[in-house]
This record gives C-alpha cells, structure tokens and sequence, in this order.
C-alpha cells in the first residue's frame, strides 16, 4: 500500500490559503489530520479527506424541532 499526498496546490484549494499558518489554522478548525514537514508546509494524505476513519461511524441525524 502506498500513502498519497495532497500537492501543494491541492492543499491551497483545499484550505483556501496560500500561507503555512494559514492553511495550518484551516486543517486544525476542520479536523483534517495532517502533519508539519521540516520547511514548515502541512502535509495531508489523500486518506485524510477521502475516506473515514474505520473506528468512525456516520452520525445518526435527528430533528431539533419540538414536539
């Protein structure tokens, strides 16, 4: 099995940042794993956005409306 990584353009769509700490900041408030490489740039697995984890399972949906 071999791991995928988002390009850099990917990632800049992705986070509609151009930035490190920008794109940094988005990844974190989204919850989208991904690691720091040594030049400061995130780096984020296709896995990471395409696919759940297997332990996750969907939420159930249920209405806020009362009553």
């Amino acid at each position: 099995m071999q791991i995928q990584f988002l390009s850099h353009a990917d990632v800049v769509e992705l986070t509609g940042a151009a930035t490190k700490a920008g794109q940094i900041t988005n990844l974190k408030r989204n919850g989208i794993r991904h690691t720091i490489k040594k030049n400061g740039w995130p780096s984020v697995t296709t896995d990471a956005v395409l696919s759940r984890p297997a332990n996750e399972e969907a939420p159930a949906w249920t209405p806020r409306k009362a009553g």
